[in-house]
């Protein structure tokens, strides 16, 4: 995590403090409330994909991991912007929001194994965007923490839903 850019780093730690809130208060929070509480919970979750598929689409728009003018490889420096805008690298940035949404409108239950295996989806986009030279190495080690700490706040939730 040394190599985390330190905004991103406390930033990005900062963003599970909702999540974590809303683990606590499905748990500790009176009948009706807490069903409250784990809305809450599912709509940050939903706003967090779609900023997340966004981190996609903004690689993808400064062309990063595509070789352009004044760029030697592929790597992560901005190449053609042109180029960057695939159809896969477009689409595969809105899923995330579209998951997001879906996720809202069904059941608690399904709702959130949905959130979870959505982030947990993400996170192997994002590997495979490292691996691609279209992120920058240094995301890995943050997206892990981050997705960790998200799957075990989303599934404290779900326990409080099958027990």
């Amino acid at each position: 995590m040394r190599q985390v850019p330190r905004p991103a780093l406390w930033l990005g730690l900062a963003g599970l403090i909702p999540f974590a809130a809303g683990a606590v208060a499905v748990w500790a929070l009176p009948q009706g409330w807490n069903d409250f509480a784990q809305f809450i919970q599912m709509a940050y979750a939903a706003c967090i994909l779609s900023f997340m598929g966004a981190v996609h689409w903004g690689l993808a728009m400064a062309g990063t991991g595509v070789a352009g003018p004044g760029v030697t490889g592929a790597g992560t420096a901005a190449g053609d912007s042109h180029a960057g805008m695939t159809w896969t690298r477009t689409a595969g940035s809105v899923i995330p929001p579209l998951l997001g949404w879906l996720a809202l409108i069904m059941a608690p239950l399904p709702g959130l194994i949905l959130l979870i295996l959505s982030f947990v989806g993400l996170f192997w986009a994002d590997m495979q965007a490292i691996r691609l030279g279209r992120a920058p190495t240094w995301y890995l080690p943050l997206r892990k923490t981050l997705t960790i700490g998200v799957v075990i706040c989303l599934g404290i939730s779900v326990m409080r839903l099958v027990v």
